[in-house]
């Protein structure tokens, strides 16, 4: 299995940083894990033709949850490219489907946020097609990618663990920060003891390396250790290689 990060640079005003969808690719089989932010989908294009590859060959898009840098681009996505199947956790189908209200959108309302943070937001298009998939499914992708329900960023959040890799791609379970690995800003966090439960779930599984959507790829030889550290102490680990 090819694991490829694709670094997408985010600008608003004096703010700018990268955000890492994934690519997966078997063989001619293709599968983005997350698609960036809304009317984007040309940033995602041209990552994809930077590393040889043609987007009207995805497959499958895999969304960890509905915030909207991670399935902001989702609706242009699959209007421009049909043949693409979208996979979310069930408890995450209704709000890609706008059945739901998006919970970062209630949050957002309810601490009165700026209002430009607020209409992009507002700002997500749904879609109409969805597959449910289940924790610890074993998607058929390569010698297989399982899925991790990981609470607490967001009900329903998912992460994917490459067992043939020893990789696990986080969504925003974690991230990766000046060097350190972390949870998510705990503003951004709706359940955080759920959460740090759900950090004590990866460490069944050996994890060599990880690729966060906020900091990129993390690796360490004492990987589990340090998540174990993270669940413990919260928000901060010792630096390490982080890229």
């Amino acid at each position: 299995m090819i694991i490829k990060p694709l670094p997408i640079l985010f600008s608003s005003g004096s703010m700018e940083f990268y955000i890492y969808p994934v690519l997966l690719k078997e063989e001619s089989e293709l599968t983005l894990i997350d698609c960036g932010y809304p009317n984007e989908l040309y940033k995602l294009e041209e990552a994809f033709a930077s590393i040889g590859e043609d987007m009207s060959n995805l497959k499958n898009v895999l969304i960890t949850h509905h915030d909207h840098d991670h399935m902001g681009g989702l609706k242009e996505l699959v209007t421009k490219y049909p043949k693409v199947k979208v996979y979310a956790s069930e408890a995450q189908v209704p709000y890609l489907k706008g059945q739901k209200k998006s919970l970062r959108l209630e949050q957002l309302e309810r601490i009165h946020a700026p209002k430009d943070f607020l209409d992009m937001v507002r700002s997500v298009e749904y879609i109409e097609e969805v597959t449910p998939i289940s924790d610890h499914q074993m998607l058929p992708i390569g010698e297989g990618v399982t899925v991790l329900q990981t609470d607490g960023h967001m009900p329903g959040h998912l992460s994917f663990y490459v067992g043939e890799n020893h990789t696990l791609i986080t969504g925003d379970a974690l991230v990766c920060e000046d060097g350190e690995l972390k949870i998510a800003d705990p503003a951004f966090v709706l359940d955080g003891e759920q959460e740090i439960e759900s950090l004590k779930k990866l460490l069944h599984y050996q994890i060599d390396t990880m690729v966060c959507y906020h900091g990129g790829v993390y690796q360490s030889e004492n990987l589990s250790e340090e998540i174990a550290r993270v669940a413990e102490m919260g928000y901060s680990v010792e630096k390490s290689a982080c890229s």
